[in-house]
């Protein structure tokens, strides 16, 4: 039997986890990326979509919790499946996660591009017609996946360390620029505000509303996403069974409540067209703000931008590491680097990967329609594991004996979580086509082909073995006894 390589271990500490899980939901990129289009589908009622949205992704951080105190493992989702249910079905979700973590990476290394050539203009250093260029763009974003591979190869401490670094920064200018916005609230009235944003009953009530908020929960999902990178992160992690998921649940409470700060100032000083039709709301706001010092606003998306991609790459590199090391991925894709700890084949494929899907820009019609389209594809798969998961926690927590107010709560929210989450899945591919110039069928069908290939690993779940490492078990029967 080939011998097995392991990822590095007892490396990750709880305030390195609790930093990853934020900045991968990168809170300031998720607004520059997203909001506009959230906008463009409901108006300042958008942030409503964020607030029903949230209480299901804080159910699903929980399942995560409480499945990773079980069976901690570089798979996380997928190995919860393949462990707790059975391998075809955990296989089959193994595609599921391959795709949600994927398509989120055009919908970061896209606006990469746009956020660092609209800096270079600000600060003079190119001229407008390069900043508008798609070609540029593309070529920009190209470099930017390039960059993102060297944390990752240099392994997950120093992966770690840089995104503290960056999420530093990030904060500082995002903070400082809210509370500008605050003090300048008074003078900069666009929009009068108004409680109906953060929810109104009439968006549940009429039926072309509510497919108009489901669509724009697609969105959301890419935004309340990228807490569950502690999960993936267990092998890595100095209590494999005990911080990943706290950490996950802190960071997605946190980006949580900086929205909640955020959207609701931008959208009170700024136009609601200007909004829904920039490519970076946050510099739109900004613009009509503090003008002088927009350029300020690009450095914190490009830093937000540039740690949520290697956060991205992250999670799939662990996920094929640990789908190498169990048959469903070559053997090769379970290679890790002997200095650094790194699964380097995994970050160069997706590297790879990578521009050449930002290649496809290029002979894109339109880059929004282009843009928009993966964005809610991502969303779509992004929502598709957390329904999966969740369906692993509702058969896993039914299947045992109850012992405790956990247990009984995980009954509870497990299958709402799950069914939510697909009905919006559902619900959303019929509106989220049309909002991008796609008629819903084909849109549909864009959907159901690249789940299709998922029947192949589906059935390759005969060659699967469950790994886990011997550290890991060893945790996991301990924390089985203290339960006890």
């Amino acid at each position: 039997m080939e011998k097995i390589e392991w990822l590095k271990r007892d490396i990750l500490h709880i305030l390195d986890l609790i930093p990853l899980s934020t900045s991968s939901v990168a809170p300031t990129f998720s607004i520059a990326a997203a909001y506009g289009s959230m906008v463009a589908l409901m108006g300042p009622s958008a942030i409503m979509a964020v607030v029903v949205s949230f209480p299901f992704f804080l159910f699903a951080s929980i399942i995560f919790r409480q499945l990773n105190r079980k069976a901690p493992h570089a798979g996380a989702s997928y190995h919860w499946g393949m462990a707790l249910v059975n391998k075809k079905y955990g296989s089959f979700q193994f595609w599921i996660v391959s795709l949600a973590y994927f398509l989120s990476l055009p919908p970061i290394i896209i606006p990469a591009g746009e956020y660092t050539l609209d800096l270079l203009y600000r600060l003079h250093m190119i001229s407008r017609a390069m900043e508008l260029s798609v070609f540029w763009d593309s070529i920009v974003g190209m470099i930017w996946a390039a960059i993102a591979a060297i944390p990752l190869l240099l392994g997950a401490k120093p992966t770690a360390r840089f995104t503290e670094a960056f999420l530093v920064i990030e904060l500082i200018i995002l903070s400082s620029f809210i509370g500008i916005g605050l003090v300048e609230l008074p003078t900069h009235v666009i929009n009068k505000f108004s409680f109906s944003w953060f929810f109104s009953p009439s968006w549940l009530m009429n039926p072309s509303m509510f497919l108009s908020l489901t669509a724009t929960m697609v969105i959301v999902a890419t935004i309340l996403d990228g807490w569950e990178i502690d999960s993936y992160a267990s092998e890595e992690s100095k209590k494999p069974t005990r911080w990943p998921g706290n950490s996950g649940i802190i960071g997605l409470i946190s980006v949580f409540i900086i929205y909640m700060i955020t959207m609701p100032i931008m959208t009170i000083e700024t136009p609601i067209s200007a909004l829904s039709s920039s490519i970076d709301p946050l510099a739109r706001w900004a613009s009509y703000v503090i003008p002088n010092y927009v350029w300020l606003m690009d450095i914190a998306v490009i830093a937000s931008t540039a740690s949520s991609l290697w956060l991205t790459a992250y999670i799939l590199s662990r996920a094929w590491y640990a789908g190498g090391r169990e048959g469903l991925l070559p053997r090769i894709f379970s290679k890790v680097h002997s200095k650094y700890g790194s699964p380097w084949f995994n970050i160069m494929i997706i590297t790879v990967l990578e521009i050449f899907v930002q290649g496809l820009e290029l002979v894109s019609p339109s880059m929004q329609s282009f843009f928009g389209i993966v964005l809610t594809g991502a969303g779509a798969f992004l929502l598709m594991e957390f329904a999966i998961d969740s369906t692993t926690a509702t058969i896993t927590w039914w299947r045992n004996k109850s012992s405790g107010a956990i247990d009984v709560l995980l009954r509870v929210i497990s299958p709402l979580t799950a069914f939510v989450m697909f009905s919006v899945i559902i619900m959303g591919i019929i509106e989220a086509g049309p909002a991008f110039g796609i008629p819903s069928t084909n849109y549909a069908i864009a959907i159901i082909t690249m789940i299709l290939p998922g029947i192949y690993f589906t059935f390759r779940s005969y060659k699967a073995k469950i790994i886990v490492p011997e550290w890991i078990s060893r945790e996991i029967k301990e924390e089985r006894n203290k339960l006890r």
